[in-house]
């Protein structure tokens, strides 16, 4: 049981940290900031995030990883008092750095854990890479959708206090089952320790490695993500959108983009073929446009659910093309956790300048035409090596994929 209990962490861990994302960007909005001054709040977090993560991933042990988790919920309940004072744009720079810190701080040791109280299921890795994206999406859609109703009925003091207590009750969570699976510390001891799930590839195991078409076209999506998240609340606050109905719009994103990624696990080769690339890039393009020339709620909400079918692929595809070899898999998710931090950074930047230097529309277009050239270029690549793997097969051993 705690093999499936041990998901609900990460869930809440992801709401609190989206709702605070959401928060504070609105209300940088509703205060008259720029847009950049909006979108780099995301920037500090991304910064800060990317650092802490790489630094932790050095220290972190079997041994240490519960107390790190809970440190960092301690630490993250913590901020979010501070959130519940804090009145100045500077103020909310600080705290949105220390929250980037606190998460690397739990999210780094997090897979560690996970081995400790035996997360070694033998499932299909789709199955797998199915169930984390459903997982932490699902919190990122909960984030702004339970902060948009909770700060409407409880105030801006009171929906940080709803965070604090959830990341307490994380932490006290954490303890308990680390206390009721202390005696398995010796079986998960004799595995590696790069907390990377013992997935069952053999079927992948002749594929070529595509890691690299990961981290590549999985940063553009990155970046498209980032540049929505960072801007859209200045684009809501120059429709008149209430902060509720935003917060439902970005929890239509990620619950969108939570159904597909679990969705995608039921595939086995979609990863490696052109023409799903392509198909379900182009509601990337979509949205982008959706988002860049909309003015009512229904037209961003459209705009959200068809960002979530592609970000919900986007990240299905980094994360199984990072395991899918067991044997690069370690150093694999250390780069994965670099390139979203990376483009952490750049996206709210790039986006900021852009709205400020020329309008709101034009990051969302920018960044429609980088997904479009991407997912051309990356299905090209798929259909490229799709031709040499048959043409390598004898002709008797070429069949209909299925």
């Amino acid at each position: 049981m705690s093999a499936i209990l041990i998901y609900v962490f990460p869930v809440v861990m992801d709401m609190v940290l989206a709702g605070v994302m959401f928060m504070a960007t609105v209300w940088a909005a509703q205060q008259g900031a720029s847009a950049s001054a909006v979108s780099n709040l995301i920037t500090a977090w991304a910064a800060v995030y990317m650092v802490c993560a790489l630094a932790i991933g050095r220290v972190v042990t079997r041994r240490n990883a519960p107390w790190l988790l809970v440190g960092a919920c301690l630490a993250t309940a913590g901020l979010s008092v501070g959130f519940m004072v804090a009145r100045s744009l500077a103020t909310m720079y600080v705290l949105m750095a220390l929250e980037g810190a606190a998460m690397a701080v739990f999210f780094a040791p997090f897979q560690v854990f996970m081995k400790l109280v035996g997360e070694h299921k033998k499932r299909r890795i789709t199955e797998s890479v199915g169930l984390y994206t459903f997982s932490w999406s699902s919190g990122y859609a909960l984030g702004p959708l339970i902060a948009g109703i909770l700060w409407v009925l409880l105030g801006w003091a009171g929906c940080h206090a709803i965070n604090a207590l959830a990341a307490f009750l994380v932490a006290i969570g954490i303890l308990v089952m680390h206390i009721r699976i202390g005696r398995l510390r010796a079986a998960a001891a004799s595995s590696d320790s790069n907390g990377v799930p013992d997935i069952q590839v053999c079927e992948y195991a002749a594929r070529p490695d595509l890691a690299w078409m990961a981290w590549l076209f999985g940063g553009i999506g990155c970046i498209a993500t980032v540049i929505v998240r960072g801007i859209f609340p200045t684009s809501g606050a120059a429709c008149d959108i209430p902060k509720s109905v935003q917060g439902e719009i970005l929890a239509v994103f990620s619950g969108v983009q939570a159904v597909v990624g679990l969705l995608h696990s039921r595939g086995r080769r979609w990863m490696y073929r052109p023409w799903p690339i392509l198909g379900f890039g182009l509601f990337g393009v979509a949205a982008l446009i959706l988002f860049a020339i909309s003015r009512t709620p229904a037209g961003f909400m459209l705009g959200a659910a068809c960002f979530g079918v592609y970000s919900g692929t986007f990240f299905f595809y980094f994360v199984f093309h990072s395991l899918v070899h067991p044997e690069h898999a370690g150093r694999y998710i250390s780069i994965n956790e670099a390139v979203v931090g990376l483009t952490g950074i750049i996206g709210p930047v790039l986006g900021g300048l852009l709205a400020d230097t020329f309008s709101l529309s034009t990051p969302y277009l920018i960044a429609g035409g980088m997904v479009f050239v991407g997912i051309c270029v990356q299905a090209s690549i798929h259909a490229r090596l799709e031709r040499r793997a048959a043409e390598s097969l004898p002709a008797e051993a070429v069949v209909p994929a299925a």
